[in-house]
């Protein structure tokens, strides 16, 4: 008997097994055991026989057969299919796609088909990612429950692995030597880059990881030994995994695309056999949640630990759904087929409108109340029971339990899979929340395992309109919206009829202001939740806040602000201190006006600190003129919306990439380039822009630029009280030379 806790899962196609790793208290330990899954397939009667010949007939089938499954969401009734099983897990998405091929890919319905083979595994051998288990030989033995809470955290040992080159050179190239290879705090340099690879492959299968962390190791680190092991012919000597004579290889190939409205891109994935490779740079759950949350994920989605640190919260919903559906009897379908219900214009006017929004008052106000809704929009899922199963189902035509402005009727006679799944996730979290905030538990624990649910909970609203989601329906979306509004209306009643004035808000957050009050801040909030069902909690009361004016439009903006709490602590959205391609220089301008105007706690202190803020603008404004700072400090980190070629006009970002493929280094969409402006209406990219791998200290700027971009970010904390950009300017080139 084994005990251990599952660490990784693969098949290995030479034998055709399934092979576990489990982390036990003696070491690593591997399993091997034989397992063929089966795809069905649904198909019009008549044709059910003819293709059961067929398939007895090809050698990729082992066995095939007739049965009866739950097919359809939310029903009980079974269906007639073929049972299909090939004869090794290598013919399984062949078989598959021969099928799909028979029915010119749309007259057959395939189930069970693109479910991962390791989760799938995992989940008929009824056991989990990171469980604590026990093999007996031939089965798992579970000590363990999915969803518990106080599970030992596993003890995997983990090394951080680094390489560099022989010499410092602004732009990596693959073709640079290998000259040293670091694992730990061990440097690991030969005189032969050979010699240095083959040692350090060495020293890492006898210090034996369960995890190898890295930087930029799928974009920069793997690709880069790879190539040059290649070129060394030595490149089947390079298994970093447990696995033996299992070189690496990317598991997937980068790729662009477009998530929420960003080109984002993704690098190639370089997973390991037996360990886990956790790249820092790429790694979303990680980032957010660090190894305690991307565990926590990885044992509920039941997703290997690698794969789920390159992959998004969406992910991990969307197998947790196909995970519900699968123990409750269902077939998981290979193609989506539920198409949008058929709408008006006038429907569809009335139906896509999204969450509730009012504009803001802009200007500074004091004694302000934020109130928000915890988790809003899984909140109304879960207390509504919408699913896609669910909403305008068959055996309620007649439900009293309607969709507000839209009319569309809710099941009342069964639990919608969607609510289910929500129900222990909103548990987790609250959970985890109200350990993180409770000194007899570790704060950075919890905060970390409650911030990575709190990005699956976000996402699993988006996921119920995207279109290829298994488990999404346009209806659910606009149903959960038009809830939404109505909750956030009847807030804003409770709120008014209580003596508050309301102010802004913005889906499931109200900022409102004392008037004539009734009630305190706190009560109101009970009151609200106890009026819409859904929990309210006080994220702050403010001395002041400032609700910013638009750009574009200058009317107020939906998600500009900043203001200091009764704590002492400032919030801040949308400025240019919150963006990622803002110079470290003007953040810390904005950082230390903000210091400054947050120094006050009325609004006639505030005012009073305006000229002290206009001082601090000056002060930059010096360095600038002056040559006082760094041109690394003026670096812009803009990310790549398209490729090069589809660039129209010569902007700055253009002259970047132009420099950048001169020196042969390919940028992605999604990608990031950064630069220093030099001259920015120069013709020649090398004279509009300074790539940041060729700045030294004596590097020129455009000053105009960086005076003007500085009027900006004042503008934008002080325009409510009349500081425009032009007159920003304006008053620091006359201060500067003492007019």
């Amino acid at each position: 008997m084994v005990h251990g806790i599952i660490l990784d899962v693969h098949p290995n196609h030479q034998r055709d097994t399934i092979v576990t790793w489990l982390h036990t208290e003696k070491g690593p330990r591997r399993i091997e055991d034989h397992y063929h899954p089966s795809l069905y397939v649904a198909a019009p009667a008549a044709d059910l026989g003819k293709m059961k010949s067929m398939l007895a007939h090809l050698p990729e089938v082992e066995q095939v057969g007739y049965c009866k499954r739950k097919t359809i969401l939310g029903s009980q009734k079974t269906q007639h299919l073929l049972k299909v099983t090939p004869a090794k897990l290598c013919f399984f998405h062949q078989v598959a796609h021969t099928i799909d091929k028979w029915g010119a890919f749309h007259r057959y319905q395939l189930y069970n088909i693109d479910i991962r083979l390791p989760t799938r595994y995992l989940q008929e051998r009824n056991v989990f990612f990171n469980a604590h288990v026990s093999w007996s030989g031939d089965h798992f033995i579970l000590h363990d429950k999915q969803w518990a809470t106080d599970y030992p955290f596993p003890s995997y040992t983990s090394s951080h692995l680094t390489v560099e080159s022989s010499r410092d050179q602004p732009f990596a190239s693959f073709e640079e030597r290998i000259a040293r290879i670091i694992v730990d705090d061990i440097y690991i340099e030969q005189e032969n880059e050979v010699d240095t690879i083959l040692e350090a492959i060495t020293y890492l299968r006898k210090k034996d990881p369960d995890i190898i962390y890295t930087r930029k190791g799928d974009s920069i680190l793997f690709p880069w030994l790879l190539h040059r092991t290649t070129a060394l012919h030595i490149n089947r000597t390079l298994v970093l995994g447990r696995e033996k004579n299992m070189a690496i290889q990317p598991m997937k190939q980068e790729k662009s695309y477009v998530s929420y409205g960003r080109i984002v891109h993704r690098p190639a994935f370089y997973t390991l056999k037996g360990r886990a490779h956790i790249d820092r740079e790429h790694s979303f759950f990680y980032g957010e949640g660090g190894l305690y949350g991307l565990v926590d994920v990885s044992r509920c989605a039941n997703i290997p630990l690698q794969l789920l640190s390159r992959l998004g919260p969406g992910t991990a919903i969307s197998q947790i759904q196909v995970s519900t559906a699968m123990n409750q009897g269902y077939l998981i379908p290979w193609k989506k087929t539920r198409p949008e219900m058929w709408k008006t214009a006038t429907k569809l006017l009335q139906s896509d409108r999204g969450g509730m929004i009012l504009e803001p008052a802009t200007g500074l106000h004091e004694d302000i109340v934020e109130l928000d809704y915890a988790s809003l929009y899984p909140n109304i899922m879960l207390r509504h029971n919408i699913s896609p199963e669910t909403l305008l189902c068959s055996c309620c035509t007649g439900s009293s339990a309607t969709v507000p402005q839209l009319g569309y009727h809710i099941c009342t006679q069964q639990r919608g899979l969607l609510p289910i799944v929500l129900k222990p996730i909103l548990d987790r979290r609250f959970l985890f929340k109200a350990r993180a905030r409770n000194a007899q538990f570790s704060f950075e624990q919890y905060q970390a395992l409650q911030q990575a649910w709190k990005w699956v909970l976000l996402v699993c609203f988006g996921y119920t309109g995207y279109k290829n989601a298994r488990y999404g329906r346009i209806e659910c979306h606009e149903s959960i919206t038009a809830f939404s509004r109505s909750i956030l209306l009847s807030a804003i009643h409770t709120a008014e009829q209580a003596g508050y004035q309301v102010l802004h808000g913005i889906v499931d957050s109200l900022w409102v202001r004392p008037h004539h009050p009734t009630v305190s801040p706190f009560r109101l909030s009970r009151m609200i939740s106890e009026n819409t069902g859904v929990r309210v909690d006080v994220e702050g009361i403010y001395h002041w806040i400032v609700f910013l004016p638009s750009k574009q439009t200058g009317v107020g903006a939906l998600n500009r602000y900043y203001g200091l709490f009764e704590n002492g602590d400032a919030k801040t959205r949308g400025i240019e201190l919150r963006q990622h391609n803002t110079p470290s220089f003007f953040k810390s301008l904005q950082k230390e006006i903000l210091k400054v105007l947050c120094q006050a706690t009325t609004s006639v202190g505030f005012k009073d600190r305006l000229p002290q803020a206009i001082s601090i603008a000056q002060e930059y404004t010096e360095q600038i003129v002056e040559d006082r700072v760094s041109p690394f400090d003026l670096v812009f980190t803009t990310t790549v919306s398209r490729e090069i070629s589809q660039y129209k006009v010569n902007t700055l970002v253009k002259a970047a990439l132009l420099q950048l493929q001169k020196h042969g280094v390919q940028v992605r969409p999604g990608q990031y380039v950064q630069y220093v402006v030099r001259q920015r209406s120069a013709p020649q990219p090398h004279e509009k822009v300074c790539l940041k791998q060729l700045i030294c200290h004596d590097t020129l700027i455009d000053k105009e630029f960086y005076l003007r971009y500085l009027a900006r970010c004042v503008e934008s904390l002080l325009n409510p009280f009349g500081y425009t950009d032009d007159r920003v300017y304006a008053l620091l080139m006359k201060r500067r030379i003492g007019v």
